[in-house]
């Protein structure tokens, strides 16, 4: 029960016209990189995906352009295009899910545990480059984690929930104090 709030409008009442157009505002970057990502799509379909499907560009040459940029934003090497996500680790597969997030330019992000399937050190240079994401692009993110470690990382202000209800926001200093 309740409502979900973007800019005052709750998503949930959306017809699928708006909801569409709310899509293209909010994007999703998921907890396991493998099971989100197309197996039978290369790393440059991937992303350009969300492209294609909002006809954001009129021709093949600006979005493989733009896709290029993208892959660079994330850290992803230019002759990795044509891999598949089976031949990617889980930290170049959860660059393309980030990279995939960015292509329409979103307000929001919502995170969900995303280097919760990450190694240590990999998880470090994902949550770096969210931080980095987040200050050069403006963006906002709802980040889901368990961890509390990375919320303080990652937050300004933090939502604590307890059976599925909000119990307590407040900024991170406050919470963590």
């Amino acid at each position: 029960e309740g409502q979900v709030l973007f800019n005052g409008e709750d998503i949930i009442t959306l017809d699928k016209k708006e909801l569409r157009g709310f899509r293209r505002r909010a994007q999703m970057v998921f907890q396991d990189p493998y099971s989100s990502l197309n197996p039978r799509l290369s790393v440059e379909q991937l992303i350009s995906e969300p492209l294609r499907i909002h006809k954001v560009y009129s021709s093949e040459r600006e979005t493989a352009a733009h896709v290029k940029k993208l892959m660079d934003t994330v850290g992803l090497a230019q002759r990795l295009a044509t891999s598949f996500p089976h031949e990617l680790d889980g930290g170049r597969r959860q660059r393309v899910g980030i990279a995939r997030a960015l292509a329409l330019q979103p307000e929001l992000i919502i995170a969900d545990e995303p280097v919760s399937a990450l190694d240590a050190s990999i998880q470090a240079q994902i949550l770096n480059l969210l931080r980095d994401l987040k200050k050069d692009f403006g963006l906002t993110y709802l980040f889901i984690s368990h961890d509390l470690g990375v919320v303080r990382h990652m937050s300004d202000r933090v939502a604590v929930m307890y059976l599925g209800r909000i119990v307590e926001i407040a900024s991170t200093d406050e919470v963590f104090t």
